[in-house]
């Protein structure tokens, strides 16, 4: 299986997303990491997988999950 790196400012993005859910609803933001750990998964195992965001920068992939797009 491939490994992933999340850049700086992704961390910093999803700790600002627990934590947002630790005071709203905290069963929601584990639905939502799990769901989130799943895509990595398979973008592990497809990293081609997803639609192409050319138009906001070359090579850019973005995946659905919620209603979001995950780049």
């Amino acid at each position: 299986m491939r490994k992933f790196i999340f850049a700086p400012t992704a961390s910093q993005d999803l700790n600002k997303i627990g934590d947002y859910f630790l005071t709203v609803n905290v069963t929601a933001g584990e639905k939502l990491f799990q769901l989130f750990n799943q895509k990595i998964k398979q973008l592990t195992q497809f990293p081609l997988m997803g639609r192409r965001y050319n138009y906001i920068k070359p090579s850019l992939r973005g995946l659905p999950l919620k209603g979001y797009i995950i780049f």
